[in-house]
């Protein structure tokens, strides 16, 4: 039977009414002219006709004894997995998020197999969402992008129908290779020959943080559970709430190039200054950096969650913009280096432990809950290319994650194209008006080009006098390009430029 990863048997294990592990998509079709009144039930007969495979042909098997492990079921019943809903037409995004964030508020029946489909149509302009809920126990996010990718074709004249559940290509867990979950946590708590170097590269990383906290001046990462401002807390809750926006791809990796940051340094700079203005609008000054959990990716997985979540801080309130974007590239970096130099089993052990304690906490019914971080920042990466189903062009394709017990807010981003999609998944208890901070950070990269520009003008300026033989000229203020920043609902203009390389991001 295939086997779990001890991230995986902790989703099972720590999910709660509050904490459902369902991750997704939620994609927007525009379908074509001819044929759209009928689209939606058109390409739900054609799904239905494609067969379930490895992730999504499983389904959870707990034995009386022993551990949980996961098993074909031979017999599914696809039909009782996939649902139509139609809105009060016409819908617009507003009624559309408040009723996938319902359906993302539900658990899953664990009896069956571990996800669902939804078909959504009434939308305006005749448009049609489908929105997938996934147990996130049985995929990670970069294996979600993978199964989107082969769901999603290249070109409209490709009006061939696949579904969601087909099997994703590489690496499936049905093999028998693997170890089980009960051989994987005796491993990885030190039982047995050669594998207390998991426990032991805890203790390490544990200790450098330790000397970090006391001023000693280790170089790593801080202290879990430390230095977390009060800001964005709740009670924790099964509501949730959703906005995104988009960024221009484009412009950031160029400006990336040009200041030696990646595309996810950007994000993060983006972020912190959408949420420092947030935050001042909700009566909130944090005296000190805001902490995002960051998830990682591990190099040679060999499936399920294969990966890290690891903490670090933002830029300190009191920061320029240079010094922010330095702050948090140099943070990444860390991190980068801290996964290089621990195995994989290390860093999972590490994550299930610090984030595991919080969910117990929960559990536990303390009213004050453990903090791990003010928010988790995720970015898998996704589709440098347009997409398409059934001939009908993909004009959105945003990520519906986890809200994790230590923290109640989950910023995910994807790339389709020219944009990068940004949802913000949060408890609203935690943060009230969410559509304001996805504005926010439409505009904060605007904010970061602009201030980042103005110390090179000053320092033309001064540089002027010492070229006598030029004449001077007026010299034109700056202005940021028309369009660079996307609004929630407004795609980018496109750039006569070739993009930049993406650089490798986290």
């Amino acid at each position: 039977m295939p086997a779990l990863s001890i991230i995986d048997l902790a989703m099972f294990v720590l999910e709660t009414p509050e904490r459902p592990f369902n991750i997704g998509p939620l994609i927007l079709l525009d379908p074509p002219a001819r044929g759209r009144a009928t689209f939606a039930d058109r390409l739900v007969a054609g799904m239905l006709k494609r067969p379930p495979g490895v992730p999504f042909n499983y389904k959870l098997r707990v034995p009386m004894l022993g551990m949980p492990s996961l098993e074909i079921d031979a017999d599914p019943d696809i039909a009782s997995h996939v649902h139509r809903i139609t809105l009060a037409a016409p819908g617009n995004f507003d009624q559309l998020s408040a009723k996938v964030c319902e359906l993302h508020e539900m658990r899953l029946d664990r009896s069956r197999l571990l996800w669902d489909l939804y078909v959504i149509d009434g939308l305006e302009g005749g448009k049609v969402a489908l929105y997938g809920k996934t147990h996130h126990g049985i995929i990670d996010g970069r294996g979600f992008v993978q199964a989107i990718s082969n769901w999603l074709a290249l070109s409209d004249t490709d009006r061939s129908v696949r579904a969601m559940w087909e099997a994703l290509p590489t690496r499936a867990r049905e093999d028998g290779v693997r170890a089980s979950v009960g051989q994987r946590l005796t491993k990885l708590l030190g039982g047995v020959k050669g594998t207390a170097s998991s426990a032991v590269g805890v203790y390490g990383m544990l200790g450098q943080q330790w000397l970090k906290a006391l001023g000693l001046g280790a170089k790593g990462m801080s202290l879990p559970f430390t230095g977390i401002p009060r800001a964005l807390r709740g009670r924790a809750s099964s509501k949730r709430s959703f906005a995104f926006t988009t960024l221009p791809i484009r412009d950031m990796k160029a400006f990336g190039k040009a200041h030696g940051a990646t595309l996810n340094d950007l994000l993060l700079v983006c972020l912190d200054i959408a949420l420092a203005r947030y935050l001042r609008d909700q009566g909130q000054k944090p005296g000190k950096a805001l902490v995002t959990a960051m998830p990682i990716a591990l190099a040679n997985a060999d499936g399920g969650n294969q990966i890290a979540v690891l903490q670090f801080p933002l830029g300190a309130p009191e920061l320029s913009a240079r010094e922010r974007l330095d702050a948090i590239h140099a943070e990444t970096e860390t991190i980068k280096s801290v996964i290089n130099k621990s195995t994989n089993d290390t860093v999972m052990l590490y994550t299930t432990l610090v984030h595991g304690l919080p969910a117990l906490v929960e559990k536990a019914g303390l009213k004050r809950g453990l903090s791990v971080s003010n928010l988790m920042v995720s970015n898998p990466f996704g589709f440098p290319e347009k997409r398409y189903l059934m001939g009908a062009p993909v004009e959105m394709v945003l990520p519906i994650s986890v809200v994790p017990a230590g923290q109640l807010l989950n910023v995910t981003a994807v790339s389709l194209g020219e944009r990068l999609q940004i949802g913000f998944l949060a408890m609203p208890e935690a943060v009230p008006d969410i559509e304001k901070l996805a504005r926010y950070t439409s505009e904060a990269f605007d904010d970061l080009v602009r201030d980042i520009a103005k110390p090179a003008v000053k320092e033309q300026a001064q540089e002027a006098p010492a070229a006598e033989a030029a004449p001077k000229r007026p010299r034109a203020p700056r202005k940021a390009p028309e369009g660079r920043v996307v609004a929630a609902k407004k795609a980018a203009r496109p750039r006569a430029r070739r993009p930049a390389k993406q650089p490798a991001t986290s």
